[in-house]
C-alpha cells in the first residue's frame, strides 16, 4: 500500500498530552475526565505518580475521540515526558492551586514551547484543597510562565478531581481548542511508529506501543525496525483497546509484530516501512538554545531526546564559535552509539547534566535539517545558506539545494527519498518540475544534476578537447574514455555522458565512433609532419608487400615508435596506407594490385589453397599471412577450412 492512501473512513485524530509537576494531579484528572486510569504499574501505584506513559480516550462532543498521554512530572523522568510529547498535539497544563507554578512545570512548558506545541488548556487542579486566594495567586502565576509562550492565551481552568468542580467547564475548553487546532504531528512521509513500550503477550509474540506519525500503518504491511533493520510483519494493530485494519497517523496504536524475538526490539526504536529512511549519526539542526542554559565554547555534550529515543551526543555550532543563552543558532550533531531514525522537520530536546534554574537539565531544542550533511567546516558560509533553505520547509528549493550541493557527483532521486522521507515518485515529479524550469537536468532513470554545474562540467570537456587538439592536431579526435577520464573521480558515467551529449545537440562537438572531436576541427599537419609523411608513402610504395616493421621504418625516419604510429594513423585516415595483422603497414596502391590479382584468379577457380595465394602475393611468410588476414578483413575473401572463397562482389 503507498504512504500518501489514507482510508477515508480513518479519522485524523489528534493527541492530546499532559504536562506539570510531579504530584500536582494530572492522573486523576485523566481519571476524572475519562474514566480510565493511566497509573498501570504496581510501582506506580504504590508510589502514588506516573513512572512510564500512561493512555486513555476522551470523547468530546463535536469533536470525537481525544487519544491522551498522561506523562510523568518527575524530574528524573522527563526524558519519558519529552518521548510523550513528541506525538502530542494539544497540551493540557496541570497546576496545582495550592502550591502553584513548580520546578518541573517551568521545564515542562520549555519543552513544549521547544517541541512546537503551540495549543493548550490549563487545569487548575486541586482547588478542593486551596482557598480563593491561592487560586487567584496560582492563576496568575501561570498567567506570567505562560506570557512569552505560543500558549500565552490558552484559557485558565479551576478543577477538582475529587470533587468534578470544573470538570464540565475544562472539556468545553478542550473541545473548544480541539475545534481550532490541526494536527501538529507529522501527517506525510512514512509511516513511523516511535516505540514507547515493549512487551510480550502469550500466542501472539512481540507487541510494541507508540503514537503513530507520518501516514497509515495498515494490518498486514511489511515493516522495517530501525536502527537494527530488522524485518518483520504487522499481525494485529489496536487503537485504545479496539482490533483495527488500518490506524492513521497521530493515534495511540499497538503493533503485533510477525517475525521479531522480543529481544530485538526496544524502546527508542522506530517501525516503518522497509527501504523508507535512513539512520544518521550526524545530522544538522536549527537549535533554541534556552536563556537559562549556560554560555558553551565550541562543542557541548548533551543528551539528545527525539521521539522514544535517548542518546549521549555533542553539540556543535554553525557559523560561530559559541552557544549563546536566548539565540537560536544552526549546529551539527554528533550522536555516540547507535544511530537514529530521523528526518527533516523532526523535533527534538537537548538536556544538560546540571539543572539550570528555569528549565531543570533542559538546554533547548529544535527542529532537524539534514540527516546526511556535507563533510564541510562549520564555518563555511554555504553551508549556513543551505540550513537556511532548509529551515523554510520548501520541498521544492530542499531537493533543488541537495542537487546542487552534490555538484559533479549528482543525486540519485532514491538518496533524495531517504534524506527528506518523499517517496521516489513525489521527489521525481518535483525534480521534473525543476527540470522544466531549467534549474536541474536528469542524467539516466535516477541522477540528476544542477543545470549551473553541468554547464561547468561541459566547459571542462571542452576545455580538455581544445588541449588535445593543439597538442595533437593532427589526430581526428580525442577517445571518448580518455575525454570522460578528465572529469573528477566523483562523476558517474550518466553525468559525463549526459554532458557530452548535450555539448553534440549543440552542435560543439562530433563524435564519431569512439573518437570525439570539436565540430570545426580538421587534422592538421606541420610541415616537419608534411615531409615525414610523404616520406612514408613514397617508402610505402617503392617496397610494395615487404615494408619495414614500424620500429625500423621509425629509426629511418629519425621518430619515436609513437611519432609513427600517429603518422601512419593520419595516413590511413586519409586512404594512403593500410594496416595489416602484425602491425604491418602497406601502400594501399600495392594492397589494390594484390586484391586485383586475386579477383582475376577467382575467374579462373572458385577457390584459392594458401600454396597458391603465397605464389599470388609473391612475398616471405612475414608478410604473406598478414595479407591474407587482411583481406579477409577487407571482405575479398573469406577462409573456408584450408582454402579462401571469393566473398559476393569482391571489394
Amino acid at each position: 500500500m503507498s504512504d500518501e492512501v489514507v482510508d477515508p473512513e480513518i479519522r485524523q485524530g489528534l493527541v492530546l498530552g499532559t504536562a506539570g509537576h510531579i504530584d500536582h494531579g494530572k492522573t486523576a484528572l485523566i481519571r476524572a475526565l475519562t474514566g480510565i486510569d493511566t497509573d498501570r504499574l504496581p510501582e506506580e501505584k504504590a508510589r502514588g505518580i506516573t513512572i512510564d506513559l500512561g493512555f486513555a480516550a476522551l470523547e468530546l462532543p463535536g469533536v470525537g475521540r481525544l487519544s491522551v498521554v498522561d506523562v510523568p512530572g518527575h524530574e528524573g523522568l522527563v526524558r519519558t515526558m519529552v518521548a510523550g510529547a513528541t506525538g502530542i498535539d494539544l497540551m493540557l497544563l496541570v497546576v496545582a492551586a495550592d502550591e502553584g507554578v513548580m520546578p518541573q512545570t517551568r521545564e515542562h512548558v520549555a519543552i513544549c514551547e521547544l517541541l512546537g506545541i503551540e495549543r493548550g488548556v490549563v487545569a487548575l487542579s486541586k482547588i478542593d484543597v486551596a482557598d480563593e486566594e491561592f487560586i487567584e495567586l496560582a492563576s496568575d502565576e501561570v498567567r506570567g510562565l505562560l506570557a512569552s509562550t505560543a500558549m500565552s492565551d490558552a484559557p485558565i481552568v479551576p478543577v477538582s478531581a475529587q470533587t468534578g468542580a470544573g470538570l464540565e467547564a475544562l472539556c468545553e475548553a478542550l473541545r473548544d481548542m480541539a475545534q481550532k487546532a490541526g494536527p501538529r504531528t507529522i501527517r506525510v512521509g512514512p509511516p513511523r511508529l516511535p516505540i514507547d513500550r515493549v512487551f510480550a503477550m502469550r500466542g501472539f509474540g512481540a507487541i510494541v506501543t507508540g503514537t503513530l506519525v507520518g501516514t497509515p500503518l495498515s494490518l498486514g504491511d511489511a515493516v522495517e525496525v530501525l536502527p537494527s533493520g530488522r524485518r518483520a510483519r504487522v499481525r494485529g494493530l489496536q487503537t485504545h483497546g479496539s482490533a483495527a485494519e488500518q490506524v492513521a497517523p497521530g493515534s495511540r496504536c499497538a503493533a503485533n509484530l510477525q517475525g521479531i524475538e522480543l529481544r530485538e526490539v526496544q524502546r527508542g526504536d522506530v517501525v516503518t516501512r522497509p527501504d523508507r529512511l535512513i539512520t544518521t549519526r550526524t545530522a544538522d539542526v536549527h537549535l533554541r538554545w534556552l536563556e537559562s542554559a549556560p554560555r558553551v565554547e565550541g562543542t557541548a555534550a548533551i543528551e539528545f531526546l527525539a521521539g522514544t529515543a535517548e542518546r549521549r551526543a555533542r553539540l556543535a555550532p554553525i557559523a560561530s564559535d559559541a552557544l549563546v543563552p536566548g539565540e537560536n543558532n544552526f549546529a551539527r550533531l554528533h550522536v555516540d552509539g547507535d544511530p537514529v531514525a530521523l528526518l527533516p522537520g523532526d523535533r527534538f530536546i537537548v538536556r544538560g547534566f546540571a539543572r539550570t534554574a528555569e528549565a531543570g537539565a533542559t538546554l533547548g531544542g529544535g527542529r532537524v535539517l539534514d540527516v546526511a550533511p556535507p563533510h564541510r567546516r562549520r564555518s563555511d558560509p554555504a553551508l549556513k545558506r543551505e540550513l537556511e533553505i532548509f529551515s523554510r520547509a520548501d520541498s521544492a528549493a530542499g531537493l533543488y539545494e541537495r542537487v546542487r550541493r552534490a555538484g559533479f557527483s549528482g543525486a540519485d532521486v532514491r538518496s533524495l527519498a531517504h534524506e527528506t522521507g518523499l517517496t521516489k515518485e513525489e521527489g521525481t515529479k518535483i525534480l521534473a518540475e525543476l527540470a522544466r524550469a531549467g534549474e536541474l537536468l536528469a542524467a539516466g532513470s535516477h541522477l540528476w544534476l544542477d543545470a549551473g554545474v553541468t554547464a561547468r562540467m561541459e566547459a571542462q570537456l571542452l576545455e580538455a578537447l581544445d588541449a588535445f587538439h593543439t597538442a595533437e592536431p593532427m589526430r581526428p579526435g580525442m577517445p571518448r574514455a580518455a575525454l570522460r577520464g578528465i572529469l573528477p573521480s566523483n562523476v558517474p558515467a550518466e553525468a559525463s555522458e549526459l554532458a557530452l551529449t548535450r555539448l553534440e545537440q549543440a552542435g560543439r562537438i562530433c563524435a564519431e565512433g569512439e573518437l570525439v572531436r570539436r565540430s570545426d576541427h580538421q587534422p592538421t599537419l606541420d610541415a616537419e609532419a608534411k615531409a615525414a609523411v610523404q616520406r612514408i608513402i613514397r617508402e610505402a610504395r617503392e617496397s610494395g608487400l615487404e615494408p619495414p616493421n614500424p620500429r625500423d621504418w621509425a629509426e629511418r625516419l629519425g621518430v619515436t615508435l609513437d611519432r609513427f604510429r600517429d603518422l601512419v594513423a593520419h595516413l590511413e585516415r586519409q586512404g594512403e596506407m593500410l594496416r595489416a595483422p602484425g602491425d604491418l603497414w602497406f601502400a594501399k596502391q600495392a594492397v589494390d594490385e594484390l586484391c586485383q590479382r586475386v579477383t582475376q584468379h577467382f575467374e579462373q577457380s572458385d577457390e584459392l589453397d594458401t600454396q597458391t595465394y603465397k605464389a599470388l602475393i609473391g612475398t616471405t611468410r612475414r608478410t604473406a599471412m598478414p595479407l591474407m588476414e587482411l583481406l579477409d578483413e577487407l571482405h575479398v575473401t573469406r577462409r573456408r577450412g584450408e582454402v579462401r572463397i571469393l566473398r559476393g562482389g569482391g571489394r
